[in-house]
């Protein structure tokens, strides 16, 4: 076994993986497939995992299925102290345990529970994810009117106002979308790889940009069992497209650039500000996250009306708007200004009365005379 994690030199890993006996060959197409069924199906990701057991092998220098509880804390030492960035740490070790799982059906008595494989914090995360780094109502806003293409509008829309993560964005199908299930509001089925649990969230805004790229695909002759796909149309759009076209559309809209996952990190803070606010009950915003008190186990069912009822509250002032709701909207506004200026009106002749009601007293005319006069413009006022 090596003592320290290598530095590859490009493709040497792949000439390392032909040279590999059949039968381990075989096996880890097996762990692809796998994998693969358990939800990951871009085929950047699938590499990905590939090359991460394909570097663990390289290191361990023998066959992994022979490998033994001393041997993976020992390797798990290895990624620990490697010169590889935190994230990419993180990674392997999400693979390492997937693949011992998958490779020993008795993995939790051999391996102690796999606790000694645990993720890094991640430093980078406090600079990422911060008060300042996280999206407003009004970044959102911006960053929607200023994609031209509905593909994508529909994608920050619907990853923020569902507060979905990135792959579940990514992997979401038409099947999972049943439109307008109360007014203009649509209910969005999840099933997160991450915590092997299914949820139910709604989304409100997202509904008119997802139908309009449904329509938009349709009379392009697009057909796809996935929302946000690849070119490849039955391949959902990958990983990297996703996060290039993201940090380009942040630092053109907002002047910086921006991570996609902190979409679904602002629409927590905001959905937990709300619950601090008793707007809503925490409950329902650990549910629509799917996020549990402990961090250990997620909720899988949704109070249906509680989270319909905060959508139909909230406000957005996004300009592609249909144009029943612009002119609902409209009208709402011409009505609060006639109201604005009547009450304006109201408030002058209140001050023109209050000053010569004070004249009449201040010069000696009779109190009486300026009481009454008080009281008749009060009733003819409605009572003001």
């Amino acid at each position: 076994m090596f003592k320290e994690y290598p530095k590859f030199k490009r493709n040497e890993i792949w000439k390392f993986y032909e040279e590999l006996p059949n039968s381990e060959k075989e096996f880890l197409e097996e762990y692809s497939t796998y994998r693969k069924a358990r939800g990951i199906s871009a085929e950047n990701d699938l590499t990905d995992v590939k090359r991460y057991i394909l570097q663990l092998r390289y290191i361990f220098q023998k066959d992994l299925r022979n490998i033994d509880l001393n041997e993976v804390r020992e390797i798990t030492a290895i990624i620990n102290t490697s010169w590889l960035k935190t994230e990419v740490k993180n990674g392997l070790k999400i693979d390492f345990k997937n693949f011992l799982k998958f490779a020993f059906p008795d993995w939790s008595m051999r391996f102690a529970g796999l606790e000694d494989i645990r993720q890094n914090a991640n430093p980078r995360n406090e600079e990422r994810i911060n008060a300042q780094t996280i999206f407003s109502h009004e970044d959102i806003e911006k960053m929607v009117r200023h994609e031209t293409q509905m593909f994508w509008k529909a994608f920050v829309l619907t990853q923020y106002e569902a507060g979905l993560r990135t792959i579940e964005t990514r992997s979401l199908k038409w099947d999972d979308i049943k439109f307008n299930v109360d007014g203009d509001i649509s209910e969005v089925n999840i099933y997160s790889t991450k915590t092997k649990k299914a949820r139910t969230v709604f989304v409100k805004e997202a509904t008119f940009y997802l139908r309009k790229l449904k329509d938009e695909q349709h009379n392009h002759g697009i057909i796809s069992i996935y929302v946000f796909h690849s070119k490849e149309h039955n391949v959902p759009v990958s990983k990297n497209a996703v996060s290039m076209w993201f940090r380009e559309l942040s630092k053109k809209a907002l002047g910086r650039q921006g991570w996609n996952y902190l979409l679904r990190h602002s629409r927590a803070t905001e959905l937990y500000r709300l619950a601090d606010e008793n707007k809503i009950s925490k409950e329902t915003a650990i549910k629509f996250m799917g996020h549990s008190k402990d961090m250990s186990y997620t909720y899988t069912h949704l109070d249906k009306s509680e989270i319909k009822n905060m959508l139909k509250n909230q406000v957005y002032k996004i300009e592609d708007l249909p144009e029943e709701k612009k002119h609902e909207l409209e009208k709402e506004i011409n009505d609060l200004k006639m109201a604005n200026k009547k009450l304006w009106e109201q408030l002058e002749r209140i001050a023109a009365m209050a000053r010569a009601s004070y004249e009449a007293v201040t010069k000696g005319r009779n109190t009486e005379i300026a009481l009454k006069n008080i009281k008749g413009f009060s009733e003819k006022e409605g009572g003001i």
